[in-house]
């Protein structure tokens, strides 16, 4: 006959591993997946299509090549960050083309 074992309690609870989970922590994460879901959908890739002068794409294409090659940024972050810029400069273009020759109106 085998000797009797002797009971003993199971291990503490490990709690600290395992975040509480309340109401404000549940909507946090809510707001958390929402704000990633709205950066993912501000990402998403695109590729459009205009027809401009050779030199002037070529120019477009060095400027990309020496930012990324200095910066080692991607390509698309670069392409991204010069549209940005020619966007804030829009309305100076506008100004600019608008001296010009108007039969192209």
């Amino acid at each position: 006959m085998a000797a009797p074992q002797r009971m003993v309690p199971p291990p503490p609870a490990d709690d600290e591993d395992e975040p509480e989970v309340t109401r404000a922590s549940v909507e946090r994460e809510r707001r958390r997946k929402q704000q990633l879901e709205a950066q993912a959908a501000k990402k998403t890739m695109t590729r459009r299509s205009w027809y401009t002068e050779a030199s002037v794409a070529d120019a477009f294409q060095r400027a990309v090549d020496d930012i990324h090659h200095s910066t080692r940024v991607p390509k698309h972050e670069v392409v991204a960050a010069l549209l940005e810029a020619a966007v804030a400069q829009a309305d100076r273009v506008q100004r600019k083309l608008g001296k010009g020759d108007a039969s192209h109106g």
